[in-house]
């Protein structure tokens, strides 16, 4: 494996963590009454969204050095685009 494969594959890694770590968040948001404990999960959610949206940057970055169709660095991009469309439509839940 090459040094650039590694760090693809830990930030596969980290993207998949945190788009759980979203989900759970969501739901504990849901779950909760607690306007302390509310206001602390709209802000790791926002730290996490901002988080995934540098990791997709480096996808890109990554994706153009590439002149293969089938690459990790595409299976980043796209699971950073997908983790990014789900918080957008998940956004609203923050609002009820």
């Amino acid at each position: 494996m090459f040094k650039s494969e590694s760090i693809i594959n830990s930030l596969l890694m980290e993207v998949d963590s945190l788009s759980r770590r979203i989900s759970n968040i969501q739901q504990a948001y849901c779950n909760t009454s607690h306007l302390g404990l509310r206001k602390r999960l709209f802000y790791e959610n926002k730290n996490i969204f901002q988080r995934i949206s540098e990791i997709f940057l480096i996808a890109k970055e990554l994706n153009k050095r590439s002149n293969e169709n089938i690459t990790f660095s595409n299976l980043l991009l796209e699971k950073c685009k997908r983790a990014l469309y789900q918080n957008r439509m998940e956004k609203n839940l923050f609002f009820l």
